[in-house]
C-alpha cells in the first residue's frame, strides 16, 4: 500500500454536546481536502447524563441524551459512511458502567448498534496508518498531555484528541528523520453546561480539527463570529 495521501482527524465532538456548525464544517473541510482516510479521534459522544462524575441537573437524562446525541451525530453517517473511531473515555462509558456494575460484556450491544452506524465504521483502542510520504504516524485519543514526549517515545509522528485547550503541532528530529506531534482541539459547544467543570480554567477550549496532507500535519480552526458561529471559511 502506497499510503494515505489526505487523513482528516476528526476532534472530539461529544454529541450532543457539539458545536452547531460541526457538520457543515466537516463537509466543506471534505469537499477541499478530499481525505482518503477518516478517523475520530474519540469521545464521539458525551454521555454526561451516565458520567461518574456529578451531573448536572439542567441537562438531559440518559434516555433523551443519547435520542439527542444519535440524531445530532446522524448527517456523519451519510457524510463519512466509512470511518474509523477510536475509543475514548467518553466514548466507552457505558462499557465502563456495565463493567463497574458486574454486567457481562456479551449481553451489551456494540458501539455500531448503540448509534445505529454504518457498518464502515469501526473502532479501534488506537491506529497506526502509514502515510503517502512512507512514513507511520500513530492515532490515539489521549496518551500523554506532552505530545512531543509521546512522539519522542514511540520514535513516530503522533496525533491526539482529548486535550481541549491544546491545539498544537510540535516538530522534532533525529538521524533518522524529522517528526511530529500534533493534538487537534475539539467540535464541542464550549458553553455548554456539560462543560462547566472548566469554567475556571485559565486555557479555554480550542474549536478545530486537523488533517495530515502527504505526512505534513496542519490544523484546521474553526473560526468564530462574536456570536459563537462558524465564519464560513475554512483555512
Amino acid at each position: 500500500m502506497a499510503g494515505y495521501r489526505s487523513i482528516l482527524c476528526i476532534s472530539d465532538q461529544h454529541f450532543p454536546y457539539n458545536h452547531p456548525d460541526i457538520c457543515p464544517f466537516l463537509k466543506s473541510i471534505a469537499n477541499k481536502y478530499s481525505p482518503d482516510k477518516i478517523v475520530n479521534m474519540g469521545d464521539e459522544l458525551d454521555y454526561h447524563a451516565i458520567s461518574f462524575h456529578d451531573k448536572d441537573p439542567e441537562l438531559m437524562g440518559p434516555s433523551d441524551e443519547l435520542k439527542t446525541a444519535i440524531a445530532r451525530m446522524s448527517p456523519l453517517f451519510d457524510l463519512f459512511p466509512t470511518m474509523d473511531i477510536i475509543e475514548s473515555n467518553h466514548g466507552s462509558l457505558v462499557y465502563r458502567k456495565a463493567k463497574h456494575h458486574g454486567i457481562p460484556r456479551h449481553v451489551m450491544k456494540s458501539y455500531r448498534e448503540v448509534i445505529g452506524a454504518p457498518q464502515g465504521w469501526r473502532w479501534h483502542p488506537d491506529l497506526t496508518l502509514k502515510m503517502s510520504d512512507g512514513n507511520n504516524v500513530y492515532l490515539c485519543h489521549g496518551r500523554s498531555s506532552n505530545g512531543l514526549k509521546l512522539s519522542q517515545s514511540l520514535g513516530m509522528s503522533t496525533v491526539q484528541g482529548h486535550f481541549h485547550s491544546k491545539f498544537e503541532i510540535q516538530y522534532w528530529g533525529n538521524s533518522i528523520g524529522l517528526y511530529w506531534s500534533m493534538v487537534s482541539g475539539c467540535l464541542i459547544e464550549k458553553d455548554s453546561l456539560a462543560f462547566a467543570y472548566g469554567k475556571l480554567d485559565l486555557f479555554k477550549p480550542i474549536i478545530g480539527t486537523s488533517i495530515i496532507l502527504n505526512g505534513v500535519p496542519k490544523l484546521l480552526p474553526m473560526i468564530l463570529t462574536k456570536a459563537g458561529r462558524w465564519n464560513g471559511l475554512i483555512p
